[in-house]
């Protein structure tokens, strides 16, 4: 009672203030204010600042003019509203002067507030209705609607249909307008009529009024119709009043000659140098999580009875081949729930694992998978998959601690294990991985999530990504990303000679490796953030991460087997110190695609569901894969592990992959080196560096100076670091220094002439 009291008395405080003249232009004051700090907000949203619905770059500063509550405040309004968040700065600009100008105490109408806040729900949904891939330049790639116009559309459609939904939100927002406006729908026409009429009546005034204004014509603009008539006559002057003057003669006007045209110069004769157009630079940002959907509401899993009727069916089963065991536990999940049987005494786990077909029999299964044993653990898993299985969303996983504490360039967003936690991995430490899953198992999901996952996590400035795709329909939705070191492959020839190139970069980043004594690609990248470069030479520049992606292994080992094979397992052996990492899949998971060299050189491997055991041990080395359910269902086996480990894999769809192309698009590519020229090609451009114009002074400075390295080079010829390496590699290959020797200098094998 007492606080339905307090709560009149402050209720009545609060309408006596405002009723009060200074209380309303306080009033007035604290909306402009709002309005102005609601628009700076908005107008200078950055998707790369931390708000509600996303955490920013660890470290990065605050681009927000209006600081961190400014980010946090337009995060929210863009995140929940989308577009419709722009009406909030001119809505609380027109209170602010309504309570200005206004008369009389303010008051607040019911209905008033209810009908703005069904048109704010309205404009939402029209707007989720109506998008079709577009976003406003300010929202940075949140949706138009927001989530609000995004749940409101997932809710209602299934009921109204997408005809019948815009319908209801067009009737919900013109009701919207009635209620904030006061205005009658019987009378709107009348209105509309009535001031139609003033405004022709104002326009006929405004006519006749220019009419009577206007000049009498000049002589020159009369028509031409009709005789003119003659002047009227002057009145008769009398003599003595005008004295005779003399006249005065007309001046003598002499020709003027023209001035001298000025000359144009032509393109043929002054030719000028043409200055490329520098567009505004555009700063890179990594794309927000909004780009994606929002992950689907959990769908209800089994209930303790299901779980408790399923323990018992299993302990049946078992019991009726002999076997004696208990449940000891139960580990629901997203989309399997395993149970943890703990066999009896004397009982060999063999004979669980026999019997996966029966079980699943018994339980009415699409598949059940045993564990024998769970690592760590006294008991064996039975893996039963939920008659409600939830879809795991690629946004979930990214948005999680556990990925943003990973800190690596290559970080990758896998899924979710079957208690429901995410799964992520460190490429960098892979160092490669091995895809591989029968058609429509999820291979190619994982493989866009993957992506996704680097994209999401590091700029094109530290990683450049190699997509090799002959089914040409794949991963040709990443076309146009700066990542990208090339466009999408999708010849298989072409693919092997891209491989070849690939082996090039490796070398030759070798061999700056041994120059600079790095041992590998962190290593070197400090020594050149930190290295002393002199004025007037070229500072060594960072090298990025390269990931090469193949979509389809078995394409490429049909036109090129050897030198696809060859390549394959030389990257694989070597490519890991100078940061190059190999990701293939393949859907045909046979013994003459994954070769033994193959996969002797990829300890990281996932198998999404195949048609055999064979086809599992050739993944894996051990079975289990022909028992998983598809969907994006997966087995994962680390590197220096021989168990592999379960994971649902995150779905991203073709709408969600294009958005983040689209956003990512509009960033210019780093200036990257690009791979070395083809080994084919090496004869044919062995004569480049001969051929410029410092080889000779260099060719005599080495031998003089009886020293060779590529920074003697640089700093006596004032060359970049790339230059100086070439003429070095051509002094090498015309026998005038010898090859590298691991850590130790080049030799110098020509002596100077004496004189």
């Amino acid at each position: 009672m007492s606080r339905q009291r307090r709560g009149g008395v402050v209720t009545a405080n609060l309408t006596a203030i405002l009723a009060h003249r200074k209380g309303r232009e306080a009033l007035g004051v604290l909306l402009v204010a709002a309005a102005l700090f609601t628009l700076l907000s908005l107008a200078s949203y950055d998707p790369a600042d931390p708000s509600f619905f996303h955490s920013g770059l660890p470290g990065a500063s605050v681009r927000n003019a209006a600081g961190r509550i400014g980010a946090h405040l337009a995060g929210a309004l863009f995140g929940l509203a989308g577009a419709v968040a722009l009406v909030l700065p001119p809505g609380l600009l027109l209170l602010g002067v309504r309570a200005f100008t206004r008369p009389g105490p303010v008051r607040f109408s019911p209905l008033g507030t209810t009908g703005a806040a069904l048109g704010v729900l309205s404009l939402c949904l029209l707007l989720a209705l109506l998008q079709r891939g577009v976003s406003l330049p300010v929202l940075s790639g949140e949706p138009l609607g927001g989530v609000l116009g995004q749940e409101l559309r997932r809710l209602l459609t299934p009921l109204l249909g997408r005809v019948g939904l815009t319908l209801v939100a067009v009737t919900a927002l013109a009701l919207a307008g009635v209620l904030v406006s006061r205005l009658s729908l019987v009378a709107l026409p009348l209105r509309l009529a009535e001031a139609a009429a003033r405004a022709v009546r104002s326009g006929r005034r405004l006519l006749e009024v220019a009419r009577a204004v206007r000049p009498p014509r000049r002589p020159g603009r009369m028509p031409a119709e009709g005789p003119v008539p003659p002047p009227p006559a002057p009145p008769p002057l009398r003599a003595e009043a005008a004295p005779e003057v003399p006249p005065i003669p007309a001046p003598r006007l002499e020709p003027v000659a023209p001035p001298p045209p000025i000359p144009v110069p032509r393109a043929h004769e002054a030719p000028q140098e043409i200055l490329p157009f520098i567009g505004p630079e555009v700063r890179y940002t990594p794309p927000p999580l909004s780009l994606l959907d929002p992950p689907e509401p959990a769908a209800a899993g089994p209930s303790a009875e299901e779980h408790q009727r399923n323990a018992e069916i299993l302990v049946k089963t078992l019991r009726d081949f002999g076997v004696e065991t208990r449940v000891a536990d139960v580990s629901p999940g997203p989309v399997i729930t395993r149970y943890e049987v703990e066999p009896g005494p004397g009982i060999k786990i063999n004979r669980i694992v026999g019997l996966a077909d029966d079980l699943a029999l018994a339980l009415k299964a699409m598949s059940v998978r045993v564990v024998a044993p769970i690592p760590g653990k006294a008991v064996v898993g039975v893996e039963i998959p939920n008659q409600n299985r939830a879809r795991v969303s690629l946004r979930e996983i990214l948005g999680t601690p556990e990925f943003a504490a990973l800190g690596s360039p290559l970080a990758l967003a896998l899924g979710k294990d079957i208690a429901g936690n995410p799964m992520v991995a460190d490429l960098a430490q892979m160092p490669h991985l091995l895809v591989a899953g029968a058609t429509g198992s999820g291979k190619s999901v994982c493989l866009n999530g993957l992506i996704l996952s680097i994209l999401f996590s590091t700029p094109p400035a530290d990683v450049q990504i190699l997509l090799i795709d002959p089914k040409r329909v794949e991963l040709s939705l990443f076309n146009g990303i700066p990542h990208l070191l090339d466009r999408v492959i999708v010849e298989a020839r072409e693919a092997a000679k891209k491989l070849q190139l690939v082996i090039a970069e490796m070398e030759r980043r070798y061999r700056i490796f041994a120059e600079v004594g790095a041992r590998n690609l962190s290593a070197y990248n400090q020594w050149a953030a930190g290295a002393a470069v002199p004025e007037g030479e070229e500072a060594p520049g960072r090298l990025p991460h390269l990931v090469v992606v193949v979509d389809e292994l078995a394409d490429l080992m049909l036109v090129a087997a050897h030198d696809v094979e060859n390549a394959v397992a030389r990257l694989a052996q070597m490519a890991r110190a100078v940061g190059i990492h190999l990701i293939v899949a393949t859907q045909r998971p046979s013994v003459d695609v994954i070769t033994g060299v193959i996969k002797a050189n990829f300890p990281a491997r996932i198998s999404f569901q195949v048609s055999s055991k064979v086809d599992s041990r050739t993944i894996l080395d051990v079975n289990g894969a022909e028992q998983l359910l598809g969907s994006g269902d997966m087995l994962f086996l680390p590197p220096a592990s021989s168990k592999p480990v379960r994971i649902h894999g995150g779905f991203v769809s073709e709408v969600e992959i294009r958005r983040v192309v689209k956003f990512l698009s509009r960033f210019e590519h780093p200036a990257t080196p690009s791979l070395p020229a083809a080994p084919a090609e090496a004869e044919r451009e062995a004569g480049s560096a001969a051929e410029d114009p410092l080889y000779e002074q260099a060719k005599e400075l080495v031998i003089q100076t009886h020293q060779a390295s590529i920074s003697m080079l640089q700093r006596r010829l004032r060359v970049g670091f790339n230059r100086a390496a070439r003429l070095l590699d051509q002094m090498e290959r015309d026998g005038i220094v010898s090859p590298m020797d691991g850590p130790r200098p080049r030799e110098v094998l020509v002596k100077p002439v004496e004189p």
